[in-house]
């Protein structure tokens, strides 16, 4: 499986039968059979290849996008504490599905 931002997860055709968004837990979306580019490599040089798609049906949303930016956050912050903090709004976060 290829994940590809935070946007689309992809598979080969086929592969899964469904896949859960690695944000919130919910299903996805699939779109089987698609051809094209899954990265900005293959894009740039005009390739592509068949591929299943999959896209959280809350991608979209305030809620899901600052539970990404508290995740990447969490990613990068050294210290143990602030991780501790993070993981607070972050539960909070995916509980209420609202940006507080």
């Amino acid at each position: 499986m290829l994940f590809s931002g935070k946007q689309y997860l992809y598979t080969k055709p086929g592969e899964k039968a469904e896949l859960h968004c690695p944000i919130c837990g919910t299903k996805c979306e699939v779109k089987r059979n698609c051809y094209g580019p899954t990265c900005f490599a293959e894009a740039v040089g005009g390739l592509g290849h068949l591929h299943d798609c999959f896209t959280c049906p809350h991608r979209d949303e305030d809620w899901h996008q600052h539970a990404s930016q508290l995740i990447a956050q969490k990613h990068e912050c050294a210290s143990r504490r602030v991780r501790g903090l993070i993981d607070l709004d972050l539960k909070e976060t995916l509980t209420t599905r609202s940006v507080l």
